[in-house]
């Protein structure tokens, strides 16, 4: 038990390292399967314009939410604007 107390660190970035290589790895995989007769084409096709419309009127919703908050950490004395950007990194990531 005292590995994992004195090494946290490294333990986390080794799993970290893991899970992105299982993540590449699950890409390649699935980009070299056959993609499908044409009416299965079709239909992803049309789910992807969906899943893009939908995402860019959440996108949009959020930054005018985010505006708001952003304003006021901005304008209150004791934060100030470098907070509110701090905000903003936060929400855009």
């Amino acid at each position: 038990m005292d590995f994992f107390v004195d090494h946290a660190v490294g333990f986390a970035l080794a799993c970290a390292a893991v899970a992105v290589l299982y993540g590449l790895y699950l890409t390649w995989w699935l980009l070299k399967q056959p993609a499908g007769s044409e009416r299965m084409q079709e239909i992803a096709r049309a789910v992807q314009e969906g899943a893009a419309a939908y995402l860019r009127r959440q996108y949009t919703t959020i930054a005018g939410v985010a505006l708001v908050p952003f304003l006021v950490i901005g304008l209150y004395g004791e934060l100030g604007w470098g907070t509110a950007i701090g905000f903003a990194i936060g929400a855009i990531l």
